[in-house]
């Protein structure tokens, strides 16, 4: 399939254009990789500086639904699923899909659904309840469904699934284990992942690749567009990718 931005496609900017100087040096990079508190919740020295649902993957979930028919009964994997915010909006959008979401950090995992209850009054979507309640509810219909995973062994049978996501995931393996992570996600996938989308960051030319070192926090293989797209034919994989590029 030929490049396809989902991110995009849901009216999330992909292109980052950055004039500004940041410094992120290695003991900066050692914190953010723990991906627990600080990388979350913490300062934006160490990633988002606070992240807690606001509604934007509900975009992304209806263009995943058209993009590959999903319907009820259809399983998909979320990987890398932040804080389990996808995985609940497809199962919301698609009474009946199955979705499994997974992730490499207990903080993510335990922290599921942060930030639903108040979105969710504040959107009508709850009324007249405790917004810890409303986010508790969401936090336990996530939690069975969402599990630790590391991407070198997925522990799903092959062809389980009709369709898999992958979010800036591939790209935080080291280069020499990208080849295995991507085998891995076409494995579980029906048809060498035919209805499944990858997005790492990347990049075009020398400007983008100097931005991109310079600020990114836990990716640790930074091939350029050609280089991923060599990668993904040399091993199978058949989906739509789409890229995160600094400017």
């Amino acid at each position: 399939m030929p490049e396809y931005n989902i991110l995009e496609k849901a009216g999330l900017p992909q292109t980052k254009e950055r004039n500004d100087v940041r410094v992120v040096d290695s003991a900066i990079r050692e914190v953010s990789k723990k991906l627990g508190f600080d990388y979350y919740d913490g300062s934006r020295t160490f990633g988002f500086g606070g992240y807690y649902y606001d509604g934007r993957w509900r975009r992304v979930a209806k263009v995943i639904k058209d993009r590959y028919g999903l319907h009820s009964g259809s399983k998909v994997f979320i990987d890398r699923d932040e804080k389990g915010f996808l995985g609940f909006d497809l199962r919301k959008l698609i009474p009946g899909i199955i979705v499994y979401s997974g992730h490499c950090s207990d903080y993510a995992i335990n922290h599921a659904m942060d930030g639903y209850g108040r979105w969710a009054l504040i959107n009508g979507i709850e009324k007249n309840e405790d917004p810890l309640i409303i986010e508790s509810k969401a936090r336990s219909e996530v939690i069975p469904f969402f599990i630790k995973v590391d991407n070198l062994n997925l522990l799903f049978k092959d062809n389980y699934f009709d369709c898999i996501i992958s979010i800036h995931n591939i790209c935080n393996y080291e280069e020499n284990e990208c080849s295995k992570a991507l085998k891995e996600l076409v494995r579980i996938s029906k048809n060498n992942a035919r209805d499944c989308y990858i997005q790492n960051d990347s990049w075009i030319d020398e400007n983008g690749h100097a931005k991109l070192m310079q600020w990114v926090l836990i990716c640790r293989t930074f091939l350029n567009n050609s280089e991923w797209e060599k990668l993904y034919n040399q091993e199978g994989y058949n989906g739509d990718w789409g890229f995160v590029m600094f400017k």
